[in-house]
């Protein structure tokens, strides 16, 4: 029991000593959206603003889409692609707050250069943060060509192709 309360004592004294190094704080939230709608108003683009945290399991399957070279490849001809993460960028919450709801993360939100909302991931009852199930993926192909009317259909769906490998996998059997 003695062993088990120091542990505890200890978590307790490192925790905060460690939330508050800043070595750990990233770019604050308003500077990464204030430099991402100069370049997209330079580069005649949108602004597709992703909010997340550093243990979100979904976040990581939309960074893993997100890095894939062919989905890149597509993005980044039509958007500037800004992560903010809820937890190390500060403002990171309150920039949450002022684009969407309290609809969890990962989230994202299309912004024009003006920083006018175009899109979101609220489906109207859901949020489609990381877009796995059909209608999420329908969703989030919509918003994207809202965004991006010169978008092709093979690019959209070349992002399809790369969403679904960027997902867990589904069990086929569960499927039956």
């Amino acid at each position: 029991m003695l062993r088990l309360a120091s542990v505890a004592a200890l978590l307790l004294i490192a925790v905060p000593a460690r939330s508050d190094d800043p070595e750990k704080k990233g770019a604050p939230a308003d500077q990464l959206l204030t430099d991402a709608l100069a370049k997209a108003k330079k580069e005649d683009k949108k602004v597709f603003l992703v909010f997340g945290t550093p243990g979100c399991v979904w976040c990581k399957h939309l960074e893993k889409f997100h890095a894939d070279p062919a989905a890149a490849k597509v993005l980044d001809k039509y958007f500037v692609i800004v992560k903010v993460d809820l937890v190390t960028n500060p403002g990171g919450d309150d920039l949450y707050h002022k684009y969407g709801t309290d609809r969890g993360v990962p989230a994202w939100t299309i912004l024009d250069s003006g920083s006018k909302v175009v899109a979101d991931s609220g489906d109207g009852k859901d949020n489609v943060g990381f877009p796995y199930e059909s209608h999420e993926v329908e969703h989030y192909v919509k918003a994207v060509r809202k965004a991006a009317p010169k978008m092709t259909d093979a690019e959209a769906d070349l992002l399809v192709a790369r969403l679904r490998e960027a997902g867990p996998k589904k069990d086929k059997d569960k499927d039956r």
